[in-house]
């Protein structure tokens, strides 16, 4: 079950693809959503967010299933972020990129990710719940860096 690890790192560059290449625009529309945060809604920003984003899928490649509870925080963090996309177009009333991606491939692929390691008893409800608050606190990252920065700029 290792490949599910490598097919995070793909959904997340097609992701990201979709998010910033084409169709692209997602700065744009995070910057209407909350124009709070729009000044600190920049490239280098980006570039570092999605890094890291890339870095837990690289690194749950390497882990793969002796580490399942990382592995699966990752698909917490995919199947999050796909709902947030898809949370985004309701509130827009419109498309926000990513969404397409976010559905269609972070949403099967999470939710067959859990379907398997919860089947197979690799996970256990602790581990499940873990996986989930890690998921969550790696989505509130760029949320974290927006308040530190519209803090920051604020003082």
């Amino acid at each position: 079950m290792d490949w599910i690890f490598g097919a995070f790192l793909i959904a997340s560059i097609l992701h990201m693809v979709e998010e910033y290449f084409y169709p692209g625009g997602f700065m744009d529309v995070m910057k209407r959503l909350n124009p709070r945060f729009a000044p600190f809604v920049t490239t280098p920003m980006a570039v570092v967010i999605n890094g890291l984003q890339l870095l837990l899928c690289v690194v749950a490649i390497m882990v793969g299933t002796n580490t399942p509870t990382f592995g699966m925080s990752v698909a917490a963090l995919l199947c999050i972020n796909g709902w947030a996309h898809i949370l985004g177009s309701i509130r827009t009333k419109d498309y926000v990129p990513g969404v397409i991606t976010g559905t269609a491939l972070y949403l099967p692929i999470s939710i067959y990710a859990y379907y398997f390691f919860i089947g197979s008893g690799q996970l256990t409800a602790n581990q499940i719940l873990a996986t989930v608050i890690l998921g969550l606190l790696y989505q509130a990252v760029p949320l974290g860096y927006f308040l530190v920065a519209s803090s920051l700029r604020q003082a």
